[in-house]
């Protein structure tokens, strides 16, 4: 990196990390709508060819049907690494998936670990997904012992942050 990004350039990069957030947020509450924000209707999305290639949009369907009988869910982004050029963008951002289920009266634990590559563009003022591909690392699945937290979390319209982040109504985008 050479040089100091201006302000206009740091703005872009804070609205694709927000873009990036919402949709963890989108799936760790099967939120379809709030999803499919973060693509343009143009959109391509490549998960592998075992799991999905094809319109952005309905990638978000096809995450939250196959993991709703899921009972926990949490996604976290990290080391994301972003160039604008304009209104084009290419991002990085390595991702880790915890997810919770149920076999044979066991709690099982789901590890994914991965990247998200990303092209962007900025249309009418908002930045969207053109492309994404998915890199998986690794992944993992273990019996766990619950800690016996109270779990206050839900994957819908009543978990408690839709309380807190009131310009964020379940299944808006």
């Amino acid at each position: 990196m050479t040089g100091i990004p201006d302000i206009a350039t740091l703005a872009d990069k804070q609205a694709i990390t927000e873009v990036i957030r919402t949709y963890c947020r989108a799936v760790d509450r099967l939120d379809i709508p709030l999803g499919q924000s973060i693509f343009h209707e143009d959109a391509h999305a490549d998960y592998n060819q075992g799991f999905y290639q094809g319109p952005g949009k309905g990638v978000i369907e096809a995450i939250c049907q196959s993991h709703h009988h899921l009972t926990s869910h949490s996604h976290q982004v990290t080391n994301i690494l972003i160039e604008v050029d304009g209104d084009k963008a290419g991002s990085e951002s390595y991702v880790f998936g915890t997810m919770r289920s149920e076999q044979d009266g066991k709690p099982m634990q789901i590890g994914v670990w991965g990247r998200y590559l990303d092209k962007w563009e900025k249309r009418e003022g908002r930045w969207g997904i053109v492309h994404r591909m998915v890199v998986f690392e690794h992944d993992e699945m273990r019996e766990v012992t619950p800690a016996n937290q109270e779990a206050r979390s839900t994957r819908d319209a009543d978990d408690p942050s839709y309380q807190f982040l009131t310009s964020r109504k379940w299944g808006d985008a």
